[in-house]
Parts: structure tokens; sequence; C-alpha cells
């Protein structure tokens, strides 16, 4: 059965290149948030081409902030799934607060150490790099310099 695409609604469909640019994505991103039933193509043109709907980039978008936040792909596609079909499982809802709530701590104790070392270097005081148990973070500065030095090249 093929579907008929009206010209109003044609207008709103965007080729999996405009939607990559838009949502800053690849497609590769895009292919996979599609294998994990994230998005879906709306129609598909007669040569096969997908075309989504205009609401697929406010997905994305939503889907690229839980990911910045630290949930999963799967996490993303239970709470996502739970809200399409506007069943809300609460107690997997509440587990996986707890999951993600867990994780922000541990993050935010990484971070916190991180930042006792890299505090007193950036006031100037480069004595925390003579720490024996600082290794890592004179590591990581020079790898940052490399880095910054190979984009300008």
């Amino acid at each position: 059965m093929k579907s008929v695409i009206t010209v109003k609604a044609f207008k709103t469909l965007q080729t999996t290149s405009a939607l990559c640019k838009a949502a800053n994505v690849t497609r590769g991103q895009l292919r996979l948030y599609e294998e994990e039933g994230l998005i879906a193509p709306q129609s598909r043109t007669e040569a096969g081409y997908r075309q989504y709907g205009s609401e697929t980039l406010d997905r994305l978008r939503v889907i690229l902030h839980l990911k910045e936040l630290g949930l999963t792909l799967a996490e993303i596609a239970l709470l996502l799934s739970d809200r399409d079909h506007g069943v809300l499982d609460e107690q997997a809802i509440q587990q996986l607060a707890g999951e993600v709530l867990s994780k922000i701590d541990e993050r935010i104790a990484g971070l916190q150490v991180i930042r006792g070392y890299m505090a007193p270097v950036a006031m100037g005081d480069m004595s925390v790099l003579q720490d024996d148990d600082c290794n890592f973070v004179f590591e990581f500065m020079t790898a940052l310099s490399v880095e910054k030095t190979k984009r300008r090249a």
C-alpha cells in the first residue's frame, strides 16, 4: 500500500541530509537512532530515500540532550517509548531515575577530583604537577596542548 503525500505535508518533510544539518548529527547517528527505534522516517520517496517529518528534528534534539545528560540509548528508548504509547511504567522510570542519579553523582565526584588538581594550576601553582598522584593531570594537559597544536596546523 502506497501512502499519498499532500503538497502541504510534503513541504514539512525533510531529507536525511537536511535533517542531519538541522540537528547537527551525522548520517551514522541518524541510522543508529533509527535502528534503535528512537526515530523513524515518515515516508520514502519513489527512489527509496527517507523523508522525515518536522517533529523528528524536535525528537532528535531531545535525544541529544538526554545523551548529553548521560542517558544511554536504551534508557532514552524506554522514556520515548513510554511517552509515545501514553503509558508510563512508573516502576521502570523510578529505577531509571535512580540509575541516572547515581551516574550523575559519579560524574560530579570525578569532576571534583579533577577540579581539585586544576584549580591550583589555573591560579599559577604548578607544584601540583609534580605530585606523583597527579601524573594524569600533566598527561591530560600535555594532550590538550598537542591536540590544540594539531588543530591549528
